[in-house]
């Protein structure tokens, strides 16, 4: 099973080649090219790896992708439950969790702590990503193209007084905003009312969702810089428990190695939370609630 393990390990390496011959593969895992090829027979057989069309190399499996998008979205619905709750109570303002559904972002946990009805009401509502922390938040991957393609079709949509007017304006507070990590919509949605959102990463560094803390102006503005470091926490904790910055493969295989290594199974030492905007925010070129 640990060959297995190291064979789609190295299939799967972040910023790894896409496909791999047997011979590249077992030479980098110091194995006999026989029982690497016997290997990744059997991971074919059960779609784990796929051998790729007219070529002896192979690529991660589709099954592999199923399994991981299952994992993560009921990772993510258990976690984010668990994650509004505790910080609705630390701040005592709203706080949700959402998604992107086409040009929306759709709430999928939310609590406050005020009233369980009413937190509980907003639980699949969508608002428009534009004019909203979280729906910033969700858009911090995408180019300034993307965007487009994301907004256009269902325009920017119903929003208060300040909230962007344009596709050149949306870009430009995404752009703002995705450099210091975080977004935030003061008189957007409503006047009055003021959110902040960060993004929520999987392994892969992808943003799958946005945390974000909403309230009335007069309550959140005078505690902005606390609501900022929480919201930011809360973010970077619910990424990590979808495994971002989780173990290297080469970790995974020293945690293994024995005596020579490691304590088998012993932990990696986790990002310090100083480090919070290496998942908020990953470099790269120019890209362009609650």
């Amino acid at each position: 099973m640990n060959r297995a393990l190291d064979v789609l390990d190295l299939l799967g390496t972040p910023g790894g080649p896409s496909s791999l011959g047997v011979v590249e593969i077992a030479r980098q895992l110091g194995r006999d090219k026989s029982q690497v090829s016997r290997l990744l027979k059997l991971l074919a057989d059960a779609g784990y790896v796929d051998r790729e069309p007219g070529s002896l190399r192979y690529r991660i499996g589709t099954r592999l992708f199923a399994i991981g998008a299952t994992a993560v979205d009921r990772r993510l619905r258990d976690e984010a439950d668990t994650a509004v709750a505790r910080e609705a109570a630390l701040l005592g303002e709203r706080v949700d969790v959402g998604i992107r559904s086409g040009g929306s972002v759709m709430t999928i946990a939310s609590a406050a702590p005020d009233s369980e009805l009413r937190a509980a009401g907003w639980v699949g509502r969508t608002v428009p990503l534009s004019c909203t922390a979280t729906g910033r938040a969700l858009l911090f991957d995408l180019d300034t193209a993307a965007i487009a393609r994301v907004i256009v079709p269902e325009g920017l949509g119903p929003a208060g007084p300040a909230a962007p007017r344009s596709l050149d304006e949306l870009v430009s507070r995404v752009a703002d905003e995705r450099r210091r990590g975080w977004a935030l919509a003061r008189h957007e949605t409503d006047r009055g009312l003021l959110s902040l959102g960060a993004p929520v990463r999987d392994s892969s560094g992808a943003v799958v969702a946005a945390l974000g803390v909403s309230g009335p102006e007069s309550r959140v503005d005078p505690v902005l810089d606390e609501v900022r470091a929480a919201v930011l926490r809360a973010a970077y904790d619910l990424s990590r428990s979808l495994g971002a910055g989780a173990v290297s493969p080469a970790g995974r295989a020293t945690a293994r190695a024995g005596p020579s290594g490691p304590t088998q199974g012993s932990p990696v030492a986790p990002l310090a939370h100083d480090d919070v905007s290496a998942l908020s925010t990953p470099p790269a070129p120019e890209r362009g609630a609650s």
